[in-house]
């Protein structure tokens, strides 16, 4: 199976470089916000462990992992509303926003893998415990990650901030 270049960049948000700009914004920024949870639980109900064990037995990290989804959704749709409110006029932004929101989705994947599981640091998972004992955080992450645009686009066309383009229909 052939896929064409036409057809791939249909998939992708047309404005390729600011969505990945936005994306590795969002991303860290969300990271950021999660060690920063997990440092204030260890710092201030002391539930530190020295032993050495797995990252999601860490009771602060442990605690802090319900806040994850949340954190996600604080970050990822004003970044999709920036993303969006910069598109001209005449394209459609509920349907770029679905592209957009996959691409992240999809980059997101990648990224936590590499950063989360291949690559060895004293946070670092194996695919066990990031793909199936961190759920259902993951997972919820996932999603709100890909319908950030999407919220973004209802709500600034809701509000007026964004707005919808309309092409005549044959």
């Amino acid at each position: 199976m052939r896929v064409s270049l036409a057809s791939m960049s249909r998939a992708l948000p047309r404005r390729l470089g600011a969505a990945s700009l936005y994306l590795f914004l969002a991303y860290w920024i969300v990271t950021a916000l999660g060690i920063l949870l997990t440092i204030v639980f260890a710092l201030t109900l002391r539930p530190f462990s020295s032993e050495a064990v797995p990252m999601l037995q860490v009771p602060a990290y442990a605690m802090s992992v319900p806040f994850h989804p949340l954190l996600n959704l604080l970050v990822w749709p004003a970044f999709g509303w920036l993303y969006l409110r910069r598109l001209t006029p005449n394209i459609e932004r509920q349907r770029e926003a679905i592209r957009l929101g996959l691409f992240w989705f999809l980059a997101t994947a990648v990224i936590d893998l590499f950063g989360w599981v291949l690559v060895p640091h004293p946070w670092h998972m194996t695919l066990e415990q990031f793909y199936v004992g961190y759920q259902p955080w993951i997972s919820l992450i996932y999603l709100v990650i890909f319908i950030s645009p999407i919220l973004a686009a209802q709500v600034g066309r809701v509000s007026g901030t964004l707005h919808e383009s309309h092409t005549p229909s044959l």
